[in-house]
């Protein structure tokens, strides 16, 4: 005769048997226990020696004194070049004013000579003209004539004055001229400008 009790502490058993299968995790060939942790605890690629980052340091260090001492040769390269251009420059304009120079001369020696004041006057003209020419063709012009609108950025007003037909704020007389060089201003104008016209008197009856 079979005992109920047995039966049922066997049929227990049985069923924590298969459900502890069942909750087991089955293992991966492919990935066997441990394979993660060793991967992590690979070591580390070996750090430079104490010899070796002195080296590159070194090597650093040559490098930028070869680039301090180039850019020093640079420096004095284009200062040279600068100071040849200048002197290039110079010496253009002193062949060109030479010629000035030489009609100048025999202009005072004709004067002392001659009587003719008027063929000294024509001289010293076409001297001047080409004088003048000279200037202007190395860039310098020159600005600053009666009527002109004042203007501060290139004009001195030495004083203002009234003036029955040039317009208030025009310049009247100019005192010394302006120039530009290549455009810019070398030298401002020196002026006196218009106040408007003058205020008429009244008469005062007698």
């Amino acid at each position: 005769m079979t005992d109920p009790a047995k039966d049922t502490q066997e049929t227990k058993a049985g069923e924590e048997k298969t459900k502890g299968a069942e909750t087991q995790p089955e293992e991966n060939p492919a990935h066997p226990a441990g394979a993660e942790t060793a991967a992590v605890a690979e070591p580390e690629p070996p750090v430079d020696s104490l010899e070796d980052l002195k080296q590159q340091l070194e090597e650093q260090s040559d490098r930028y004194l070869r680039l301090m001492a180039e850019f020093d040769n640079f420096k004095k390269r284009v200062s040279r070049d600068y100071e040849r251009l200048v002197e290039s420059a110079n010496e253009k304009l002193i062949s060109e004013m030479i010629d000035v120079r030489e009609n100048f001369e025999r202009a005072v020696k004709t004067g002392e000579s001659a009587s003719d004041a008027k063929s000294l006057f024509e001289g010293l003209k076409m001297i001047y003209a080409k004088f003048d020419e000279v200037l202007s063709k190395n860039g310098l012009e020159p600005f600053g004539v009666p009527g002109d609108l004042f203007d501060p950025q290139l004009h001195d007003a030495l004083m203002k004055s009234p003036h029955a037909d040039i317009a208030e704020d025009h310049i009247v007389d100019v005192f010394e001229k302006g120039y530009y060089l290549r455009k810019r201003v070398l030298r401002h104008a020196k002026v006196i400008v218009s106040s408007g016209k003058p205020e008429e008197k009244k008469e005062v009856p007698s």
